[in-house]
């Protein structure tokens, strides 16, 4: 009787999941249908295809969109083209380009000059052969050709049906050779060791680059002292980032000159950088040799400041000089000038500069009243007068410096000479 009873236990099974079938839904409990439908599921194939009520729920091709604003980011654009390019199979070399277009006008004495003026044409090329090692630098800069002046010369003879002789305005070419800068660097971890021509390291304005200067053009201190290239060896390093120093050799004749005598001019430069954002520094510059009798001798000394915080960037410097040989009365000349600037949303720079310059501390020069100053040309060809400079600018950044807009209104006091006023409105781009 009982092996009866167990063998039919299937068919009582099956015949009670039937009748429950039968039965509506609302009178059966929730819970006891769900325990014999999953016998069944062993024989049915059909009803095994959706096990689970999540996979019958939410099957894969009806996934609902995401709405726009909750897409995941599209993926970043290709990386830029390689800034740098292989040379000498494991070493680099790198273009790049300064250019500047002025339109510039002056007046002094109620004359009035305008003119449009490539002001730079920077072309340059540097690289490593060995990287870390032994890196190279080159730059050109065609504009240099075109730079002219005018200078007035004594007649040495009376001009024809003339007893007194005279003077003559010509034309000076202006520097001829485009070469600027030129050096091959041995690198290593505390001293890199330079040869060829570069910058002296006179005037901190003088000494960066023109791409990053506050104004069109430097201040007048800046120019007489600095913004000058010589032949030479410079040792020069950061060390950490708080430190940098630098000590040279030059020829002391100036840019594309070979040496004249056995005088050399010599150099050192110190930094140090207490925060981010803060320089401080120290120049002396003297030539050695022959003092006593070698009409170039010089000797400089500078001190200098940048505060480059919170969009706000004050640049100061000041600078003394002594020219001439040690055994006669040299002359000695100063000057000094602060800048101060604030970036307004990283996009407009309104500038104010004062500045000033002496040739000759030891005398009240007398200038030359009614007479152009030398404030654009070239001022070796000297300042006879006592400046005092008053200067406002703007930046216009469209990509930082290497694509920006500048202008600048400049005047310039005299003590002797009539007073002078200065536009200049330009474009810059670099890369």
């Amino acid at each position: 009787m009982k092996l009866y009873l167990l063998s039919a236990a299937p068919a009582l099974l099956l015949a009670s999941t039937a009748a429950f079938a039968q039965t509506p839904a609302a009178e059966a409990p929730a819970a006891v249908p769900a325990a014999p439908a999953a016998a069944p599921s062993l024989d049915a194939p059909a009803t095994a295809a959706a096990p689970a009520p999540v996979g019958v729920a939410v099957p894969v091709a009806a996934t609902p969109i995401a709405p726009p604003d909750m897409l995941p980011p599209p993926p970043p654009p290709p990386s830029d083209l390689p800034t740098k390019l292989g040379v000498s199979k494991e070493g680099w070399w790198q273009p790049s380009a300064l250019l500047q277009f002025w339109a510039f006008g002056e007046n002094q004495g109620g004359d009035t000059t305008t003119t449009l003026r490539v002001r730079r044409a920077e072309l340059r090329m540097k690289g490593e052969i060995i990287p870390k090692f032994f890196a190279f630098n080159v730059m050109f800069d065609p504009s240099r050709a075109l730079d002219n002046s005018k200078s007035t010369l004594p007649v040495v003879a009376a001009a024809k049906g003339d007893p007194s002789p005279g003077s003559v305005v010509v034309n000076n070419q202006g520097t001829v050779t485009i070469l600027q800068d030129y050096f091959i660097t041995l690198q290593s971890d505390y001293a890199d060791v330079t040869l060829g021509q570069f910058k002296i390291p006179v005037s901190l304005e003088g000494y960066q680059g023109s791409s990053k200067l506050l104004f069109p053009e430097r201040a007048i201190v800046s120019r007489a002292f600095g913004d000058q290239r010589d032949l030479g060896i410079k040792i020069d390093k950061k060390i950490g980032s708080n430190f940098y120093y630098q000590v040279a050799v030059f020829n002391g004749e100036g840019q594309n000159k070979l040496d004249s005598n056995a005088q050399k001019d010599l150099a050192l430069r110190l930094e140090v950088y207490p925060i981010d954002g803060i320089t401080l520094g120290a120049v002396g510059y003297a030539s050695a040799h022959n003092r006593t009798t070698t009409a170039t001798t010089k000797d400089r000394v500078e001190g200098d400041l940048k505060i480059d915080l919170a969009d706000f960037v004050l640049q100061a410097e000041y600078i003394h000089g002594w020219d001439g040989p040690t055994n006669v009365a040299r002359r000695e000349s100063a000057g000094a000038y602060a800048a101060l600037g604030y970036t307004i949303a990283k996009t407009v720079q309104p500038l104010v500069r004062i500045g000033a310059y002496d040739a000759n501390v030891r005398a009240d020069l007398p200038g030359k009243p009614g007479e152009r100053g030398p404030t654009t040309t070239p001022l070796s060809a000297g300042i006879n007068d006592e400046i005092t400079s008053y200067e406002f600018g703007l930046n216009y950044f469209l990509k930082g410096h290497d694509a920006k807009l500048m202008g600048s209104w400049s005047h310039f006091v005299m003590k002797d000479e009539v007073n002078r006023g200065e536009v200049i409105l330009g474009a810059q781009a670099a890369f």
